[in-house]
């Protein structure tokens, strides 16, 4: 499945140029236009799945037909498949507070971000981030007892979790905000998101969900603990929760960063292939 940056050669109505907020009327057809890549967009239609306000949402379009959307807040994900568009979402940003983070398709980060300087720039660019997607796990893999997180392992992954935030972003979120990286651990818990291996009492390796929707589910958070690495665990645990997630949905899939080799290396072994590039705009 390739994700599709371009119009969709529907006709519409050029003439209004200002991204409008979203409000319930328009839902259906935010849900239309997000349907046009159900793998890019995977984040956004998850977030609508679960009933989530559209006050920070706005649009681009005519006659109640959406072409572009753009939700914001301290992160910004946007969905502007003809780039021409993307001054009205830049103007929408100007308006507020900064966005902690930029993450979507990468040109239409790219053009947003371009769009936003010289008055805002980013402390760090994560340029390109390839799409991976995976539709089954190659047989002959190993597999490992990889299972949900439960409540009561709600301490142990809050550590775990900030453990690979700071490897991964170079910042303690338990000294940012502890509370509150300890509640969106036990909402990832509490919705089934969250999957651990265990070793004896330590998490050896987990990884959770960032979205969900019946046509993909996009993973996030991928981490083995740096005692137990080098020895297949990540391969065994992956293809494990891969297997039982496509079981319930077509498509799993992720985005990593280019650098990073050895989760590049992973990824594909696990049968991974790319359909497309995101970028991280951190700010």
């Amino acid at each position: 499945m390739k994700l599709r940056f371009r119009g969709t050669g529907q006709r519409v109505d050029r003439r209004r140029h200002d991204a409008c907020r979203i409000g319930p009327g328009l839902r259906t057809s935010l849900m239309a236009l997000l349907d046009q890549d159900p793998v890019a967009n995977v984040f956004l239609r998850s977030e609508l799945r679960l009933g989530v306000a559209l006050d920070g949402w706005w649009g681009l379009g005519g006659k109640g037909a959406l072409r572009a959307a753009l939700m914001t807040g301290p992160l910004a994900v946007p969905w502007i498949p003809d780039p021409d568009d993307v001054p009205a979402f830049a103007d929408v940003l100007h308006q507020q507070q900064v966005p902690r983070l930029i993450i979507g398709p990468a040109p239409a980060v790219r053009a947003l971000t371009a769009s936003l300087a010289p008055r805002r720039r980013p402390t760090e660019v994560r340029d390109p981030q390839p799409v991976m997607v995976l539709g089954a796990v190659p047989r002959g893999l190993p597999s490992a007892p990889v299972r949900r997180g439960r409540r009561e392992d709600l301490d142990l992954l809050t550590v775990a979790s900030a453990a690979m935030h700071r490897e991964e972003m170079g910042v303690d979120p338990l000294v940012l905000d502890a509370a509150g990286w300890r509640q969106r651990m036990a909402t990832l818990i509490d919705r089934g998101w969250s999957y651990l291996l265990m070793v004896g009492d330590e998490i050896a390796f987990k990884v959770e969900l960032s979205a969900w929707t019946p046509e993909a589910v996009q993973l996030q958070g991928v981490w083995t603990d740096p005692r137990f690495r080098r020895r297949g665990i990540a391969t065994a645990a992956m293809a494990a929760v891969c297997a039982e997630l496509l079981a319930e949905v077509p498509i799993c899939s992720l985005y990593v960063n280019a650098y990073n080799e050895p989760a590049l290396r992973l990824y594909r072994r696990l049968g991974f292939r790319q359909a497309g590039e995101f970028a991280t705009v951190i700010f």
